[in-house]
């Protein structure tokens, strides 16, 4: 019996040890590296792709048009159609939803990010464990300069 008990103990000190894997322990030095990086860029006018996969409205791809820090349209890469443009998003702006997730904290937040730009590439969140539907992966690419045209 002594042996059950000296195993179940030695478990349960184990596990109490052990660190969450997913949560965001080295993040926010890699975010602030990043954010740096990107602002290095001095980019305020570009386009930049964009994919979420979640529970959402939106899955498609969206080819998102930011002048001056600000999105100003955004078109359906699949359909090619314009779409409301609260479904596109800043480099900035995700800069902040990562900020957010690492302070909360969030149940998982992984990215990765561009190493010659800073932007994030890849974004993998889940904010708690026990809500479904809330976790969300953004994928960035094609990230570029832009000279409107009016």
């Amino acid at each position: 019996m002594n042996t059950v008990r000296f195993a179940c103990l030695a478990t349960f000190c184990l596990a109490a040890s052990c660190s969450d894997t997913v949560a965001p322990a080295r993040q926010p030095s890699d975010l602030e590296a990043a954010r740096r990086q990107w602002r290095a860029q001095g980019l305020h006018t570009y386009a930049v792709t964009i994919q979420r996969s979640c529970f959402c409205v939106n899955t498609h791809p969206l080819y998102v048009l930011v002048l001056a820090d600000t999105v100003a349209g955004v078109l359906d890469l699949e359909t090619g159609a314009p779409v409301d443009r609260q479904l596109g998003e800043t480099v900035d702006g995700l800069f902040t939803f990562i900020e957010n997730a690492i302070d909360r904290p969030a149940q998982k937040i992984r990215v990765a990010y561009d190493p010659t730009k800073g932007f994030p590439t890849e974004i993998d969140y889940d904010g708690a464990a026990q809500i479904a539907d809330d976790e969300i992966f953004y994928r960035i690419s094609d990230v570029h300069p832009i000279t409107p045209r009016f």
